[in-house]
């Protein structure tokens, strides 16, 4: 079949057809003329179909099935009455005009076709001319098809546009507009019903003013709930264009689709208006019978409903607007009316003339509010002729339940007819004053109802909006310019007041300045001894505790003695030693408290002081703490007194074990931090860069009423006897008075951390070194001379006692003056020892510092129990010196004193 060479779809069923059972006949027995028409028809790509003989067998191209959409290919090889039984008679007229050898043309021709399941009116160009056979007769026609639907719409979507617009242009109403832009787009689309509305703000409701086409529903304003006519009010508000064919098959509409019905509904296109993620508002298209919508009257339904909510907005902002410079105008006329106006009754009746007249209402009243709240007096009014005044005092109560709820709540009271809206009772009130309809705007002052306003109609009202933003904005501008008044003549009354005052003023100042200095040093003395009462009650009960042990001790021994058993006296003095300990830490810690402990700083690696400290922590957590250590890599180094640090871990080690009674885990971590600018303001430091110490725990934690007390001296959470309350105020001491900071970070339940943060310092830290063995061994001298400065001869004897056992020669001085005598004399002296604080007029650091001048290379040991800011300068001891607090063991000064002696001499 070299006629049908082409690979087309069509080409190829055309061969595969079994054309025997049709009027054809085998496709082999075709004549010549049908063959020769056939390849025209599959070649061509215009759509074009051929019928063929009297039943007009149809043969047409892939372009024609296109336009024949869900009929093909139902369609090949019928009979043309058969295949579109819906214009059966058009076709019939033209096979018999084709057959006759005439030509039909028409353009732009109108048909309804049934090509997808549902009737569709389609315009079409068609032209028609027959086809000849071997013997010249017309044995077929051919049409070539082409539809113009698409054009045709898109010039009546067009000219709809258009008509639109024009419609719209010189319309300022919003119901006007949705009621034009309806009909039109009705009358265009052929529909039942065309309604465009707003949402309502639950998103679910529309409201319609004026709706099209609804000649079998009763006339005005529809309110309907969108649920109640389907499940696609999700849809809408997500944007969706909803569409629908038939409510009784559509599953969103099956339910309500006799409810749509009655609305002329059974098909309908909803396309909604979302503006910034809400539904606001809809167009409605809706036909009485089913209908299927094509994509261009969707485009264009969606085109009106954007046009349509763009002009209803122009014309409610220019309405808005309109209406605001009305009350704007107003408002400026009347501000200026009161402004320069100085009684606050003159400043009310121009008011309430003014806004009655405008608003056209029958009064315009204000009253003030008793101090009960109870009633009110009505000041002033202004009425209208025919109108009487309505001023007098009255109870709230009488005018209804409802004034009162919504006056007192501070709500304006608004009733259309009092009649209607409010109880017989109320009602009877409002009726003997001449009262129909009122606006009753309440002014609130401090909580309280303190005065009314109101406009009054002695007919039943429609408020507006209008009104009611007018009369809100009259009251409060009316009373700012009473109070304005009131103020004024407070403030005459006041410069007059003070005139007078001012002559006495000196007298008054100078009375009245002693009587708060009086009050002021009463407050501070009482402050004092209220802070002296609870230290020396704390270090009074500590101290009568350590002093029982000593002086118990003590006792004991002397009595061991006189007994003649001398092996029972080593408990006891173990037991005063340990009391003298106790009582050695308790001071230190009340010397870090004030700041005023002696430090001996040094150069520090933290690191290797938790290191050293681990093994002692871990024994004194116990079994059921896990202790974790994290040190940082490269971590600085800081100078600071280590054994004063290593206290302050211990405590805040020993704090956490308590708050863990159950067991729990122990992280101490450091670190380094640079503080900006910002955040060392926020703590008191200068900006740099600080080594931090960080112990954390998962204890109970702190409320942040306890944590923020932690720091206070001798606050304490723990039981009587267990703790002074100062070793949090210690540690803080001692962070402040190294440079650095503490702080506290807790949550009650979950844990407790401690920061201790002190300055980086560049010095570079001395290596580790063995560790030296204590014991009551004394070093060994070699007949070096010390000098022993101490004004307690106690301490004078014990110092001259181990100088004695380890071989030096001692000379003892009582003050500072004795002793420098002798550091100016010839005497050998090889090491100073002196206490800091010294009567006499000299301490012990002055005393140092003069010897120094005669004797550059003396070795120095400063005894103290008291720090004084002169023994430390800088964060350091001079070369040569060194410290030893009181109270200390006598191995410790044994120690020192061999330390002092075998550091190397400094050259100057």
């Amino acid at each position: 079949m070299p006629f049908l060479s082409g690979d087309g779809e069509l080409a190829s069923l055309i061969r595969s057809f079994d054309w025997a059972r049709t009027p054809l006949g085998p496709i082999d027995r075709w004549p010549q003329s049908l063959k020769t028409a056939t390849s025209i028809v599959v070649a061509s790509p215009v759509p074009i179909v051929m019928l063929w003989g009297e039943q007009g067998v149809m043969i047409y191209n892939d372009a024609y099935s296109v336009f024949a959409g869900g009929r093909h290919p139902g369609l090949l090889g019928s009979n043309v009455r058969d295949g579109w039984p819906e214009v059966a008679a058009f076709n019939d007229n033209v096979m018999k005009v084709g057959l006759a050898g005439g030509t039909l043309s028409y353009a732009d021709h109108e048909l309804t076709l049934n090509r997808t399941g549902q009737p569709e009116q389609v315009f079409m160009n068609l032209d028609y001319s027959p086809v000849y056979d071997e013997a010249g007769r017309p044995a077929g026609v051919i049409a070539i098809v082409v539809e113009t639907t698409a054009v045709r719409n898109a010039r009546a979507r067009t000219e709809v546009l258009v008509r639109l617009s024009d419609a719209l242009r010189d319309l300022d109403d919003p119901g006007e507009i949705a009621f034009a832009a309806s009909g039109i787009l009705g009358t265009a689309m052929n529909a039942s019903r065309v309604g465009y509305g707003t949402i309502e703000p639950d998103g679910e409701t529309l409201r319609v003013d004026h709706p099209w086409g609804a000649a079998a529903i009763e006339p005005g304003p529809r309110v309907l709930r969108l649920r109640d006519y389907g499940s696609f009010v999700a849809g809408m508000q997500r944007g969706e264009t909803i569409v629908v064919t038939d409510v009784r098959e559509d599953e969103r509409t099956r339910v309500a689709a006799e409810a749509l019905e009655r609305r002329d509904a059974r098909s309908f296109v909803n396309v909604p208006v979302v503006e910034q993620g809400q539904l606001v508002a809809m167009l409605y298209v809706a036909n009485a019978a089913p209908r299927r919508w094509a994509p261009d009257h969707l485009a264009l339904i969606r085109e009106v409903a954007e046009r349509t909510r763009t002009a209803v907005e122009r014309a409610r902002s220019q309405t808005r607007l309109s209406r605001s410079e009305k009350l704007f105008r107003f408002l400026d006329a009347l501000g200026k009316a009161i402004a320069k106006t100085a009684d606050a009754d003159e400043i009310m009746a121009t008011t309430t003339r003014m806004v009655g007249e405008h608003l056209a209402v029958s009064i315009c009243a204000y009253a003030d509010m008793d101090a009960d709240q109870d009633g009110f007096n009505i000041r002033g009014d202004w009425a209208t002729s025919g109108s009487k005044s309505i001023v007098g005092h009255y109870r709230l109560a009488d005018f209804g339940v409802l004034a009162v709820q919504k006056l007192t709540a501070g709500l304006p009271l608004i009733v259309g007819d009092v009649e209607a809206e409010l109880s017989p009772e109320a009602a009877a009130t409002f009726r003997s004053i001449g009262i129909a309809a009122t606006i009753c705007i309440p002014l609130v002052k401090e909580g309280r109802l303190t005065a009314l306003m109101a406009i009054h109609d002695k007919a039943p009202r429609a408020w507006a909006t209008d009104d009611l933003n007018l009369l809100r904005e009259v009251t409060e501008r009316s009373w700012a310019h009473v109070e304005r008044v009131g103020a004024e003549a407070e403030l005459r009354a006041s410069a007059a007041a003070l005139s007078l005052l001012n002559e006495t003023l000196e007298q008054r100042v100078q009375e009245r300045t002693g009587q708060l200095l009086a009050a002021e040093e009463a407050l501070r003395q009482s402050q004092k001894m209220e802070a002296v009462g609870q230290l020396t009650g704390g270090l009074a009960h500590d101290f009568n505790n350590l002093l029982a042990g000593i002086g118990g001790s003590l006792e004991m021994i002397r009595m061991r003695i006189a007994q003649a058993r001398p092996d029972a006296v080593e408990r006891y003095l173990s037991a005063a030693q340990g009391a003298v300990k106790r009582a050695a830490a308790l001071t230190h810690r009340l010397l870090a408290f004030s700041r005023r402990q002696t430090l001996d700083p040094r150069p520090t690696d933290i690191n290797r002081l938790v290191a050293d400290m681990e093994e002692l922590v871990r024994r004194t957590m116990g079994p059921g703490i896990d202790v974790e250590v994290r040190d940082a890599k490269a971590l600085w180094a800081t100078l600071v007194d280590p054994n004063q640090l290593e206290n302050a871990m211990l405590n805040l080690c020993i704090n956490a074990r308590d708050a863990m009674p159950d067991g729990g885990g122990l992280t101490i971590e450091t670190s380094n931090i640079s503080i900006k600018d910002d955040e060392a303001r926020a703590i008191e430091l200068p900006p740099g860069d600080y080594v931090a110490l960080k112990v954390v725990d998962t204890g109970s934690g702190m409320s942040p009423e306890v944590a923020a007390k932690a720091f206070d001296p001798f606050f304490t959470t723990k039981p009587l006897g267990e703790g002074t309350g100062l070793g949090l105020s210690m540690i803080y001491g001692f962070a402040r008075q190294s440079g650095g900071h503490v702080w506290i970070e807790s949550i009650s339940g979950e844990g407790t951390s401690v920061t201790i943060l002190l300055p980086r310092h560049d010095a570079e830290i001395p290596a580790e070194g063995k560790d030296e063995t204590r014991g009551p061994t004394f070093p060994a001298g070699d007949g070096e001379v010390v000098l022993v400065i101490d004004d307690e001869p106690t301490i004078r004897m014990l110092v001259g006692e181990v100088l004695a056992e380890a071989g030096y020669a001692a000379i003892e001085a009582a003050d500072g003056p004795t002793g420098l005598q002798i550091l100016k004399s010839d005497a050998r002296i090889d090491l100073l020892i002196t206490d800091v604080g010294l009567p006499g007029g000299l301490n012990g650091r002055q005393v140092a510092d003069a010897a120094r001048v005669a004797r550059p290379d003396l070795k120095i040991l400063f005894i103290t129990g008291y720090a004084e800011n002169q023994v430390v300068r800088n964060g350091r001891l001079d070369p040569g010196m060194s410290l030893i607090t009181k109270p200390f063991q006598m191995e410790d000064l044994a120690r020192k004193i061999k330390e002092a002696m075998e550091e190397e001499p400094q050259k100057c």
